[in-house]
């Protein structure tokens, strides 16, 4: 059996002679961490981290903490025990719980955090649910073992973490701590008188302000409704909450410049995208197709 020198950079070829890539590692082997402050939005901030090596010394949090663990296993030191946290669990700690931990294998873990100031959860709460929590808020335990509720913290995590329109990181933290809320701490939620506001007013607004990063705050001064009440309402309406409605708004305007002869590029500019990458994501999943060739059909 023979082996290349490291030195030899051919590329092995296969049957018909065509040249097979070699094999790459998928992922790092170091950790790789960000972390996003919105002071605009309740003081949170959220986190996306890939761990290997990291270790956390005894400490906690003056803010609310809720995460996921989207991969591999946390091991961490709570409320007097030991837990080996894997994939699929949710986190829910309180202002002041101390913990520390690390790897849980020798793979890592992956996490998603949400960090929300004692001032500002006091707000979503009473905004949500029409009465602002006494004391502490307690979910019962740190950890859950939630595999679909994990899924859709990531996935609205996700939207809070890295989208640049404020309505989307608007709904996306409405929609995730409301389910959080729901679920593990349902002694908050009370039946409450459904209301539709001026929705028909707020479409209106979104249509003729397609150019701008518009925020649910204003959505609300229009629609005379709480946050949450705002984006259940829009729901009804048009079936699609109030960041989805704006996109595709955005999309069609995108469509129409192109046919005009804009670039993508000059159209992803004029209607408010951050760039021509993100505005192509967005309407590959909606046209089905990508803007260039759009523009050229």
């Amino acid at each position: 059996m023979t082996g290349k020198s490291p030195d030899d950079k051919r590329l092995a070829v296969n049957r018909r002679g065509r040249p097979v890539l070699p094999e790459v590692e998928l992922h790092s082997r170091r950790d790789e961490v960000t972390l996003r402050s919105r002071p605009d939005l309740y003081g949170i901030e959220t986190l996306s981290a890939r761990y290997l090596k990291q270790t956390f010394k005894p400490h906690a949090h003056d803010e609310y903490l809720f995460g996921v663990i989207d991969g591999g296993v946390h091991t961490v030191w709570c409320r007097g025990e030991m837990h080996q946290v894997p994939r699929g669990s949710v986190v829910t700690m309180r202002p002041g719980d101390i913990h520390h931990g690390g790897a849980g294998s020798e793979t890592g873990w992956r996490q998603r955090m949400l960090y929300i100031p004692e001032a500002g959860m006091r707000e979503l709460v009473e905004d949500s649910f029409g009465r602002a929590p006494t004391g502490t808020l307690d979910f019962g335990a740190a950890f859950h073992a939630r595999p679909d509720l994990a899924q859709r913290f990531s996935a609205l995590h996700e939207a809070l973490h890295a989208s640049v329109q404020r309505l989307s990181r608007d709904v996306a933290l409405e929609t995730l701590l409301g389910a959080l809320l729901r679920e593990l701490a349902p002694q908050l939620s009370a039946p409450e008188r459904r209301g539709n506001g001026r929705i028909a007013d707020a479409v209106d607004y979104l249509d003729s302000h397609v150019e701008e990063d518009v925020s649910l705050d204003e959505l609300c001064r229009i629609t005379g409704l709480r946050r949450r009440q705002t984006i259940e309402a829009f729901r009804r309406a048009t079936g699609l909450p109030p960041h989805a409605w704006h996109l595709q708004r955005k999309i069609l305007m995108v469509k129409r410049l192109l046919r005009t002869g804009l670039s993508p590029a000059e159209a992803a500019a004029q209607v408010g995208f951050a760039d021509q990458s993100h505005m192509g994501r967005h309407f590959r999943a909606i046209v089905g197709i990508t803007p260039a060739a759009f523009a050229r059909g």
